[in-house]
């Protein structure tokens, strides 16, 4: 009986498969990682299977939806839980739920060209910028609407507060949002725009970003406002070497708590060896609530084939300063080595 339960749901679900067009991609990991100090030399693995869902409409309009089964999709209503859904033609792309804000649709990682490490040594340091930006301050559910000609793309985002907040750490060293307390902060808006273009060799892209809201924290008093904009370029060359640069300005409510986060980096790929470096630095007013860092790091990948990689990363981190933080004076380090795996 369980033999003829499993075939006729194998049956509905290929069918299924067919008249929606679903595609499934995954990711796996395996190795070992470690570090200074507590950091305990461990074994590790992680899996991430996508599904994405996709249709069109008879005047050619694109909708669909994309989820990770790595996520939690409790609360997908109003959390993004690893959820996206898209509608998309010749106006534009309108997309709802786990997608990059206007500040992190336009500006460039500096990680470009990067083979990867399995526990992302080389971008979890503490002087590496993701540009998430103002991304996720509330529960990370964010409406943005991109169009995109001749090369140029432009981002609009909105991100409100359900007063259903984690209760996650806050924004630049900022206390946690009360969770449920009948309270809202104001939207989160964003905006950013990238050009991306060729030449003799290579190609680039430059990028720039704006993500603000006047008061994130309704339970304080006086108005919590946070700004965040920052300008980026990428550069790729055909004989395998790529570099980026990042430089992002913050501005808090906080008096003397503005800040500035540098960043650059450089990768080359030959034969089936990829190399990667990065540095970057954030830099305080002495009442911010969080410390001065800076970083580095490096990974190295070398493809097998069919989608196997080995992987070697390392990243360095460093306190230089404490400003108004609970931080301590010091440096750190993390590595990790072993395979990845794309299907």
């Amino acid at each position: 009986m369980k033999k003829v339960l499993f075939a006729s749901t194998a049956l509905v679900a290929t069918a299924g498969i067919a008249a929606a067009d679903v595609a499934i991609s995954g990711y796996a990991e395996m190795g070992v990682r470690g570090g200074s100090g507590t950091t305990i030399t461990q074994f590790m693995q992680d899996i991430d299977v996508r599904f994405t869902l996709s249709g069109e409409t008879d005047g050619g309009i694109t909708f669909g939806a994309g989820v990770d089964l790595d996520e939690n999709a409790g609360g997908s209503n109003t959390d993004d839980a690893g959820v996206a859904v898209f509608v998309s033609g010749d106006f534009g792309t309108l997309t709802l739920g786990d997608t990059d804000g206007g500040f992190d649709a336009g500006m460039q990682e500096v990680n470009i060209g990067s083979g990867g490490s399995i526990a992302d040594n080389e971008t979890g340091h503490a002087g590496y910028s993701g540009n998430s930006g103002l991304d996720g301050v509330y529960d990370g559910q964010i409406l943005s609407y991109r169009y995109s000609v001749s090369g140029f793309t432009i981002t609009g985002s909105i991100e409100m507060d359900d007063d259903a907040n984690s209760g996650a750490a806050g924004p630049f060293g900022q206390a946690a949002l009360t969770t449920a307390d009948g309270l809202t902060g104001d939207a989160i808006y964003g905006i950013g725009a990238s050009y991306a273009g060729t030449f003799g060799g290579g190609s680039y892209t430059i990028g720039a970003g704006y993500q603000t809201t006047a008061d994130y924290d309704a339970a304080t008093a006086g108005a919590q406002d946070l700004t965040i904009m920052g300008v980026s370029a990428t550069v790729a060359l055909d004989s395998g070497l790529s570099a980026g640069i990042n430089y992002s300005q913050i501005s808090t409510f906080v008096v003397n708590g503005d800040g500035t986060h540098t960043a650059f980096g450089a990768s080359y790929a030959f034969d089936a060896i990829t190399l990667h470096a990065n540095y970057g630095q954030f830099d305080w007013d002495a009442g911010a609530a969080v410390a001065d860092t800076n970083g580095f790091g490096l990974a190295a990948a070398y493809d097998l084939g069919g989608g196997l990689n080995a992987h070697l990363g390392y990243g360095s981190s460093e306190v230089t300063a404490v400003n108004a933080s609970t931080a301590t004076l010091g440096t750190s380090s993390t590595w990790s080595l072993g395979l990845s795996m794309s299907f």
